[in-house]
């Protein structure tokens, strides 16, 4: 899941993060004004009206924890399938590529929740399973 870009001398090891979700966030913001975005894929799955963003980004210039706050500020993480019938179960999903990224998503759900009132309602997967979702 991670990249090594070649920049002269020295090679800067890019990681990658995904998140989905239903009539997700203005996906512009992770195109403009986020430092250290170095490349993304946006995809629109229509069966389980799930925006999908890949975004790999320089971990020296924005943390993970920082995509993922962002990720939490830009859709409605409080969301419940009930609430939309026309839309798949998983209403806000994000997706981790190793241990560190897993950590770091389930502490910022639980400080959600304890904002929330345990009502935030994003599953946390492996990546891998991202591309069985889109498949679907």
């Amino acid at each position: 899941m991670e990249e090594a870009l070649s920049l002269g001398r020295s090679e800067l090891k890019m990681e990658k993060a995904v998140f989905a979700a239903n009539g997700f966030f203005s996906q512009n913001a992770f195109v403009s004004g986020v430092r250290g975005i170095e490349d993304l894929q946006l995809s629109y799955l229509k069966e389980k009206a799930l925006d999908v963003v890949e975004i790999w980004f320089n971990p020296w210039k924005v943390s993970y924890g920082e995509l993922v706050e962002l990720f939490f500020d830009l859709h409605d993480p409080t969301s419940k399938s009930e609430e939309h019938r026309q839309i798949g179960t998983n209403q806000s999903i994000i997706f981790f590529s190793n241990v560190n990224q897993l950590k770091i998503a389930k502490q910022k759900k639980i400080e959600l929740n304890e904002r929330f009132n345990g009502e935030i309602t994003t599953k946390i997967t492996p990546v891998g399973d991202c591309y069985a979702v889109l498949k679907s």
